[in-house]
């Protein structure tokens, strides 16, 4: 079972439902991408060089391909870079809009 307390500036609540139920879903890492300690990110980009070097692509693109594959890892560990999971079309950061999603908790309880 899933839990998520989650603070919004200026939200209302069918918008923290909304991310609520996001987070739930989604499980982020992370709120945004500065908040990723800087040692995962340097491993993640060591790991998507190394990639990038087995996959054969040439020395002078690994860069270019490495940024543009941390992209999709932001995406994926940071809440405020995803696409909400009831509309891919609509960022979480574009859903809060005027709401300033301060801070949250994702719990998983045991089950009996």
């Amino acid at each position: 079972m899933n839990a998520v307390l989650i603070e919004l500036s200026n939200g209302d609540p069918d918008t923290a439902h909304d991310v609520a139920l996001h987070i739930a879903s989604s499980r982020p890492k992370y709120l945004t991408r500065d908040d990723v300690p800087p040692e995962v990110v340097a491993a993640e980009r060591e790991t998507l060089e190394n990639i990038t070097r087995n996959e054969g692509k040439p020395e002078q693109a690994i860069a270019k391909i490495v940024d543009g594959r941390m992209e999709g890892f932001f995406r994926d560990a940071a809440l405020l870079e995803q696409k909400f999971v009831k509309d891919e079309k609509v960022a979480i950061s574009e859903l809060l809009a005027d709401s300033i999603a301060v801070s949250y908790t994702h719990l998983t309880l045991p089950t009996k």
